[in-house]
């Protein structure tokens, strides 16, 4: 087993590197075995001097879309190897352009069918997989280079923190617009605003379809601004026997823990009346809270009815809250 892929996306980066090290070692050994000395990370620069012409520091690492620094790293390595000299600009002598040397130039003849038997393979390899490697490479690099990497990651590192800041609290009259306003705003996104009569009657008069049955409502409130973000309601089934409902998070604060927050406060609240069991239904089109549901605690079984009253809802699953 390759436990490096059961990472997922977290390990992006190690299995890029482990990937470009495994390619660069039998680079190593292809060249050794056609006597060529040439260290293949001088690749990209050595080939567009060689297919560009001299250029300067900046205008590489512009190409290559890699730091001043690095270039200029592997520019002095390569200098001291050889493979390249640093020349004053005709045009302006406070620039220096690299370019490759004699030595280069008699390299470029041995080393031109290796690389053209490189490529060969590798694009035989990259042929045969259903998603061709270079095409899905080049698009995560723009969206990366569009969306970025290090500041959303902040920002939502930062919006967490935000998040442990809310305020969970329970039923409040004057929030019932908002009860209504939040679960609307998935039921348009996600399922084209369909509601049923058990939802006309849930969303209209959540008091006596939840409180006076024996359920309980939760809100969320960002104290900066008094602003709900997010509900969840707890419908009793039974005296053991509960249902997490009617569940919705303001989308700017998804990520952050609030659903997980009002999750926690629903199931604190009927594992304090002695539920034995609470159940809910979902949608397969709702991932980030089927995760949600999954870390804590919640598994997927048939639906006791064999399907559920809600068109929208094929997912069934249920958390046992006995010791």
């Amino acid at each position: 087993m390759d436990y490096m892929k059961s990472f997922g996306s977290l390990s992006l980066g190690s299995r890029l590197k482990r990937l470009s090290d495994r390619l660069v070692h039998d680079v190593i050994r292809l060249y050794q075995s056609q006597g060529i000395e040439l260290n293949p990370t001088f690749f990209p620069l050595f080939n567009m001097l060689h297919q560009q012409g001299a250029m300067t520091v900046t205008d590489a690492a512009e190409r290559l879309g890699v730091t001043h620094p690095a270039i200029s790293k592997i520019a002095r390595k390569m200098q001291q190897e050889e493979w390249l000299s640093k020349t004053a600009d005709p045009a302006d002598e406070r620039r220096q352009l690299l370019a490759l040397t004699p030595k280069s130039e008699r390299l470029l003849e041995q080393i031109a069918p290796v690389w053209a038997a490189i490529q060969a393979q590798l694009d035989a390899l990259i042929s045969s997989q259903q998603h061709p490697l270079l095409e899905s490479l080049a698009e995560f690099e723009a969206l990366l280079q569009e969306k970025g990497f290090y500041t959303p990651v902040v920002q939502q590192l930062e919006r967490r923190n935000e998040g442990q800041q809310i305020v969970i609290q329970g039923w409040d009259a004057e929030l019932r617009a908002d009860f209504r306003r939040l679960n609307m705003a998935w039921l348009k996104r996600y399922f084209d605003g369909e509601l049923t009569e058990r939802d006309q009657e849930a969303l209209n008069n959540p008091e006596g379809y939840y409180l006076a049955r024996g359920g309980y409502i939760w809100f969320a409130r960002n104290p900066a601004d008094n602003q709900v973000v997010g509900c969840v309601a707890l419908a009793r089934h039974a005296n053991d026997r509960f249902e997490i409902a009617k569940m919705g998070v303001d989308e700017a604060w998804q990520t952050v823990g609030v659903g997980r927050r009002l999750l926690m406060a629903a199931l604190d609240k009927a594992r304090e009346t002695g539920a034995s069991e609470v159940f809910l239904e979902s949608s397969g089109k709702l991932e980030r809270a089927l995760q949600l549901y999954r870390n804590l605690g919640f598994r997927q079984v048939p639906h006791p009815q064999g399907s559920s009253y809600y068109e929208r809802a094929d997912i069934y699953m249920t958390l046992s809250l006995k010791p």
